[in-house]
């Protein structure tokens, strides 16, 4: 009997320690009291809502901010705005205000130009998340759009367009849709000129030509260069460095494979 009275008892005194008695905190404006939210749920600016409680930082509070604008772009709220307000009682209440504005999605993406270079590879370059960021059908998010335009424009070089240059995108909203036209100033796209082979001896040369197989003429491609430059490598089984030299009046690029001393 004395067993189970004391086991009893134990297990009560842990339930009462699970349970402690709350403690009203004092007033202080240094501490935010609540976070009321209008013009959209808790739940969509769920970073701003979980204030509640912590010390007021005016800096937090507007990064936190930002960063839960930037979520409602990337849902498709592409206009959406979030402004915080205080007031001080026994605490700093927050009220925030959202105006998310139309959820749009992308209904076309247009390249202004006349350039040969595929569109949907184009289009690969400014895909974001899987498809569901900067392609049609998807959400307009403005800073990955132009990271994904640095991405475009490098590889239009790497395609033999070294001058090529990517304007500033025009978007147009209409109802719940955007429209984004892209220009691109293309330029002359560059040949492969002549293709040298140094280092090593004749044989070694002549052999990492064959293996290279770039002909002069051809339009300069870097990741078929790369890959023959690997292919070539593995074959001689020899470090070869690849130097190119763009000759602008001739709009060729000049190719010199060097074959490293072992």
């Amino acid at each position: 009997m004395r067993l189970h009275l004391v086991l009893w008892l134990a297990a009560c005194g842990s339930q009462q320690a699970l349970r402690p008695t709350p403690i009203a905190a004092p007033c202080s404006t240094d501490r935010v009291g609540s976070v009321t939210i209008a013009g959209a749920k808790r739940a969509d600016v769920p970073a701003l809502a979980v204030l509640e409680g912590t010390l007021d930082d005016m800096e937090r509070t507007a990064r936190v901010a930002q960063a839960a604008t930037e979520t409602l772009h990337w849902r498709g709220y592409a206009q959406a705005k979030i402004a915080v307000t205080r007031s001080a009682q026994c605490f700093t209440d927050l009220h925030v205000a959202v105006t998310l504005g139309p959820k749009y999605k992308i209904a076309s993406i247009a390249f202004e130009t006349q350039d040969d270079f595929p569109r949907a590879k184009r289009l690969a370059a400014l895909e974001d998340t899987l498809g569901t960021v900067n392609t049609v059908g998807g959400v307009l998010i403005e800073y990955r759009l132009a990271r994904g335009l640095q991405i475009l424009a490098k590889r239009y070089r790497d395609a033999g367009w070294l001058d090529a240059e990517i304007g500033t995108p025009v978007t147009q909203y209409v109802a719940d849709e955007v429209r984004v036209t892209i220009p691109i100033a293309a330029g002359e796209r560059y040949r492969v000129g002549a293709v040298r082979a140094l280092g090593g001896n004749r044989s070694v040369r002549q052999k990492l030509l064959e293996e290279l197989g770039i002909e002069p003429g051809a339009w300069y491609d870097g990741p078929s260069i790369r890959r023959a430059l690997d292919r070539a490598r593995q074959s001689l089984d020899r470090r070869v460095k690849l130097r190119a030299s763009a000759l602008e009046d001739r709009h060729e690029i000049e190719l010199e494979a060097i074959v490293e001393a072992k």
